[in-house]
């Protein structure tokens, strides 16, 4: 097991040293001490850090699992009281084509999950190491920058009286077995309630209505981890030492941080999110006497009917005829005039009709790229379908 995972034990112990001898530059004493506490801490920052352009592959992939589900529930329906072996081909390959398409997976939320596992099983395994590096009877005198004498500070560093490297199931071979037993249930806990509380703001405030499916891929897998990895933090975390678990509960913290930006800056359109982003937005905005919603006027009782091209082009003929008929009056009758047959121009320099007869031609815009776009990925999905001898 060291031997795969020595690459990445050998990256972690010099993360692990970088931010300790960063603390003790700061002031913080050398030795054993909270230094090396907060230098796993320091290791899941980095960690994480590093991580966010997945995470934010990850936020792109699961909004466009969610926007399949309508597509998926139309195949699944298409099949649904057919359980010959070639029907269930034929759905797993139309399902397959469907997420190639369109870039995405049912098992790309758990994607950082899979990446995370060999580090944190690589700071278990260099945790695990601490001991026999401080003896001099590990396989080599160092890993990385970590030696004899630096494996020993870890050994003798602890947290509330807990060793770094000791854990429940250990704490019968250390002195203060009392404090190993209430700090690492404690970590346990608090892992619990972290975890839990992520996925269950995902699922209630980061997932549109459409997608709360029991059908759904991706509401299945959130609803399996919100259960799910609670049970295994029972039954695992009895075995991980305290700087393992440390490290656990530092990542939960991080990631109710990143997704509580994420809510608050980007939340998946169609959810209680957005649609509450979209309230404090309109709200702003008409607290700056501005139109409730970005690009559109005030609602006067009235909705601006949108104009043809022709139609336009009239209006201006009259307007200019208008304009030519006020050039033999007084001065101060034609500034009453125009004031009273020019319309009124917001902001962005038009009137009503311009603004609804743009927003009018975008929407018809919108759709006829709908379309196309729909009629595009019926022909690729029917060329990814095999053709089939029977």
């Amino acid at each position: 097991m060291d031997t795969i995972l020595y690459p990445i034990m050998w990256i972690i112990a010099w993360i692990m040293s970088g931010v300790h001898s960063l603390l003790t530059t700061l002031g913080m004493g050398k030795g054993p001490g909270p230094a090396w506490v907060l230098a796993i801490v320091g290791l899941t920052i980095v960690v994480r850090a590093l991580m966010i352009p997945l995470f934010n592959k990850q936020t792109k992939s699961m909004r466009a699992a969610q926007e399949l589900n309508p597509e998926i529930q139309r195949i699944q329906k298409k099949y649904k009281n057919r359980k010959d072996q070639v029907s269930m081909q034929r759905q797993q390959e139309e399902l397959q084509a469907l997420y190639r398409e369109h870039g995405t997976s049912p098992f790309s939320s758990c994607l950082p999950m899979l990446i995370q596992m060999p580090i944190f099983f690589a700071l278990f395994r260099l945790l695990y190491a601490v001991k026999p590096l401080s003896e001099g009877i590990y396989r080599v005198k160092a890993v990385g920058p970590i030696n004899e004498k630096l494996a020993e500070e870890i050994s003798r560093s602890t947290l509330f009286g807990a060793p770094l490297s000791s854990s429940i199931g250990t704490a019968k071979n250390f002195a203060t077995s009392t404090n190993i037993l209430v700090v690492a249930v404690v970590l346990i806990a608090l892992m619990i309630a972290t975890l839990f509380f992520t996925q269950k703001q995902i699922m209630t405030k980061n997932m549109p209505e459409k997608a709360m499916d029991p059908n759904n891929p991706a509401y299945k897998m959130q609803k399996y981890m919100l259960y799910g990895m609670p049970m295994i933090y029972i039954f695992t975390g009895t075995t991980f030492q305290v700087g393992v678990l440390i490290y656990w509960l530092v990542g939960n913290i991080w990631n109710i941080g990143q997704q509580t930006w994420l809510l608050n800056t980007n939340p998946t359109p169609g959810s209680a999110a957005y649609k509450k982003r979209q309230a404090k937005l309109r709200a702003k905005r008409i607290a700056k006497g501005l139109p409730p919603e970005e690009g559109e006027v005030e609602n006067t009782g009235q909705r601006p009917q949108p104009l043809g091209k022709e139609r336009a082009k009239k209006a201006q003929l009259r307007g200019k005829e208008s304009g030519g008929e006020q050039a033999g009056k007084g001065a101060a009758e034609v500034d009453a005039d125009s004031v009273a047959a020019e319309p009124e121009r917001g902001k962005d320099g038009l009137t009503d009709e311009e603004r609804a007869r743009k927003r009018y031609e975008r929407r018809l815009a919108q759709r006829q790229r709908s379309q196309e776009k729909k009629k595009a990925r019926k022909k690729r999905a029917q060329k990814a379908q095999k053709p089939r001898n029977f």
